[in-house]
């Protein structure tokens, strides 16, 4: 069988709301039910508009060490490929959100990335149809 597509990213953080806020402002997705556990307070899935549950923030257990933030637990980063690269720009600009603008070396695509609460790099990509042009 081969992969459909990435189910979801699992983000394990002492700053649930922090970070549920930000991929709500960030990316528009809706905080939604964890629909594997009861204990609505320590996880959150955060849904985009298909209704598809694409990251898990999850609070850790109270005897848990918090993890520090980073690439410590090698998580390098999480991808979404996007459309509206003026449109993200202007929603990250208006959120406060600093953001650096990559052009592939090839192909022609181009990423927004950016820093959650806990340090992941979110990389937001362009198809070549869709990346705004390089500056003069």
């Amino acid at each position: 069988m081969p992969v459909l597509r990435l189910a979801h990213a699992n983000i394990r953080t002492p700053d649930l709301e922090e970070t549920v806020r930000f991929f709500e402002a960030a990316l528009d997705l809706r905080r939604g039910p964890a629909l594997t556990t009861i204990d609505q307070h320590r996880y959150a899935w955060l849904y985009d508009r298909n209704g598809i549950a694409v990251i898990h923030v999850n609070a850790p257990h109270e005897d848990e060490p918090p993890r520090a933030a980073g690439l410590e637990n090698r998580l390098d980063h999480i991808a979404f490929d996007c459309v509206d690269p003026e449109g993200f720009a202007d929603r990250l600009r208006a959120a406060a959100m600093l953001f650096e603008v990559v052009h592939s070396e090839t192909g022609g695509f181009v990423q927004y990335n950016l820093r959650d609460p806990n340090g992941i790099k979110v990389e937001l990509t362009f198809a070549p149809d869709q990346a705004p042009a390089l500056p003069d």
